[in-house]
């Protein structure tokens, strides 16, 4: 419970820290020069700006260009808009698992690179940290299908990959050693030797809900379920396997 607050209140100091209005000249194609804060309509159709106290709405056919700083010259208005197909995924949350687990909610960050094949679809990989019962380095290819090509859309997501160990086990192989005098062996002294960790196969299929605030940055909201096979292995070919099956719940930023 105290881990979902954290994430709560992540998620809004981050609304705070990345507010919707942004400062900079808006150039009309009728000549005119506007200076002030301006925001993006939800379906990116129009711009509103508010300047000397007052509230402006252009449909986008409208403004020439945008910037930040004063320009001279004209330039194109779709300039503004980001032409490029790469976009990044930081997303923060827990994965959530039964009360008869060891850790109920192990944090877990990730972030990813994607490159948009067509505008719905797009290929990525992605790397990050987990804290299972030892730190993983999570490493992944992952794959995102928008059903709408809106600025506010549902997606599906699959991340497939590895969970690389990143420090010693805290895992222990207990072997117990008999006693030979009687003529029934019986267990006798019992030795822990530690097992090393090996990492194992990751595989992460959910959905999620993306909103962009403007065509730079936007905010996601996903759950989905994350399998995990962690394998471990001891003295004498000891080997170990330890299955996690989580609910990932998580809030991410993308940007580009």
């Amino acid at each position: 419970m105290k881990k979902l607050c954290l994430l709560l209140f992540t998620f809004f100091v981050t609304l705070t820290a990345f507010p919707q209005a942004e400062k900079g000249y808006i150039y009309l194609k009728n000549g005119t020069i506007l200076k002030g804060k301006y925001s993006y309509s939800p379906d990116q159709k129009n711009v509103s700006v508010f300047t000397a106290g007052n509230l402006w709405v252009f449909d986008r056919n409208e403004i020439d260009t945008i910037a930040v700083k004063r320009v001279s010259g004209t330039r194109s208005f779709n300039q503004t808009m980001p032409d490029s197909k790469f976009f990044y995924r930081v997303e923060l949350g827990v994965l959530v698992g039964n009360a008869d687990n060891s850790q109920n909610a192990p944090f877990s960050m990730t972030g990813s690179v994607n490159y948009h094949v067509v505008p719905r679809f797009s290929v990525g990989v992605g790397t990050g940290i987990e804290f299972l019962k030892e730190s993983f380095l999570p490493v992944f290819a992952n794959l995102e299908y928008k059903l709408h090509d809106n600025p506010s859309s549902p997606y599906f997501f699959l991340k497939a990959g590895y969970q690389v160990a990143i420090e010693e086990s805290n895992a222990l192989y207990y072997d117990i050693v008999p006693n030979w005098i009687d003529i029934w062996p019986r267990p006798g002294n019992v030795s822990a030797e530690p097992l090393d960790s090996k990492g194992g196969l990751l595989i992460n299929p959910g959905l999620g809900y993306q909103h962009m605030f403007s065509p730079t940055f936007g905010m996601n909201f996903a759950v989905g379920y994350q399998y995990h096979r962690l394998n471990y292995s001891g003295e004498s070919d000891y080997e170990l396997d330890i299955d996690y099956n989580r609910l990932t719940i998580k809030l991410g930023i993308i940007f580009n």
